[in-house]
């Protein structure tokens, strides 16, 4: 067993609450819903139910292995120790992929979008700032960093309460009709467009760890923030539809509805607390957890060590970060449009939890005693839930597929390249190190 903490020391439930909202409740949800409502229509509300069902499957499972397993890096170690370490370094290269040039990039632009729905600016100058402040933030050391994230957390909520308390009044019945305009299919493509939305708190097993007391704080703490994201999350599919039609939110920020019923006041609440410390949120995690696969790939062998040395004067991977700036930065300034960029991102998120799920079913089979007491379910109906988890990721990665088949074909072509890349290092780079840990 690897990474427990002592009783004083680590990420507490509330810091833990704070990541896995920051996680789920960010830049996706505040760029992607008027992608999704392009889709569904108003059956964007159905959509985010469908997503986070979806999600859930997954997230149970996931704390099952975090609560039993806690360790750094966990979508990697566990399916690379329970399942295939191949396959989970290719999970791993499609999360960074989707993250770094179509995540990352996502949030940045949507805050410049946001803040230029309050003054005059440059989208994209606005998301470089944004992206270049959370670079040095990290860089300088994960404390600032986790204490910034509990702060925008606090303000996140209040944020979105508002725009809830203030839109329900204005919430026009007839803009919920048709409920599928484009039929179940597009519901379908919604979900998995807002899948990513859903999924953060799959990624507190990535700092488990660092989480104090993690066998109670990771169930609790999912037990906490998922039920809370889902109320917030069917109040704002709700509201934000509801209150301009379909029509005028499809593919359109939350700044639209926020306009239409907001006081000024409240709109500058909502865009500052809301909105750019949602997205700000979103980047901050991501930041923070990147350097945890990083070291866990570079003490496999399977990345480059420099990728993980840290710094002498802060203990942060320095240079591992400077090349998901640089990614990030480049992609910022591509021509890919919003939605092509929320796709990519989706890509990685339904294809990393496969062989994560696959780890859940092998762990209730072959190591029964260490996970009868992570949760309190029983672990045949946790490895029901992951396999039932395992072909509905890869029925949403086929309908995003299929809405973008050349940027599809793009992000499989580099994990072919990553898998060629593996095949190289293991048949002519010697034997790939032991790990230095054991779950």
């Amino acid at each position: 067993m690897v990474g427990r903490q002592s009783a004083g020391d680590g990420i507490g439930l509330f810091q833990a609450v704070s990541i896995e909202v920051g996680l789920i409740v960010g830049g996706a949800l505040f760029s992607l819903t008027g992608v999704a409502v392009g889709f569904a229509g108003p059956g964007v509300v159905l959509a985010f139910g469908l997503a986070f069902g979806i999600a859930i499957l997954g997230l149970l499972p996931t704390a099952m292995l975090g609560a039993a397993f806690p360790t750094t890096g966990g979508n990697y170690r566990y399916p690379a120790t329970l399942v295939s370490r191949p396959l989970a370094f290719l999970s791993a290269i499609g999360l960074g992929i989707s993250m770094f040039t179509g995540g990352l990039p996502l949030y940045a632009l949507t805050a410049g979008q946001y803040v230029d729905s309050l003054v005059p600016v440059s989208p994209t100058l606005v998301g470089f700032g944004l992206l270049t402040l959370f670079f040095l933030v990290n860089v300088v050391g994960s404390e600032p960093a986790a204490t910034a994230q509990v702060a925008m957390f606090v303000a996140l909520v209040a944020a979105l309460g508002s725009f809830v308390a203030f839109g329900v009044p204005a919430v026009d019945p007839a803009n919920l009709s048709p409920v599928f305009p484009s039929g179940v299919l597009g519901v379908g493509i919604a979900a998995g467009v807002l899948y990513f939305v859903c999924l953060g708190a799959n990624f507190v097993v990535d700092i488990g760890g660092e989480v104090r007391d993690a066998t109670v704080t990771i169930p609790r703490s999912f037990l906490l923030s998922v039920p809370l994201v889902l109320v917030i999350y069917a109040s704002i599919g709700l509201v934000a539809v509801g209150s301009v039609g379909a029509e005028a939110m499809a593919d359109q920020t939350l700044a639209v509805p926020a306009e239409a019923f907001l006081p000024p006041a409240f709109q500058s609440l909502f865009v500052v607390a809301g909105a750019l410390f949602a997205i700000a949120t979103s980047i901050n995690a991501v930041y923070i957890i990147t350097p945890k696969y990083l070291e866990v790939l570079a003490e496999d062998g399977l990345l480059p060590a420099v990728l993980a040395e840290k710094n002498d004067r802060f203990g942060t991977a320095h240079w591992g970060m400077v090349a998901v700036y640089v990614l990030s930065a480049a992609a910022l300034v591509s021509p890919l449009p919003v939605a092509d960029l929320g796709t990519l991102l989706g890509f990685g998120g339904a294809f990393l939890i496969v062989p994560v799920m696959l780890a859940a079913i092998a762990a209730v089979r072959h190591r029964r005693a260490d996970v009868a007491d992570a949760l309190p379910l029983s672990p045949r109906l946790v490895a029901g839930m992951a396999a039932l988890a395992v072909p509905l990721n890869l029925l949403l990665l086929a309908l995003l597929a299929s809405q973008s088949p050349q940027l599809f074909g793009i992000w499989l072509g580099t994990l072919a390249v990553a898998g060629g890349y593996y095949l190289l290092r293991t048949r002519t780079g010697g034997p790939l190190p032991t790990p230095d840990y054991e779950l």
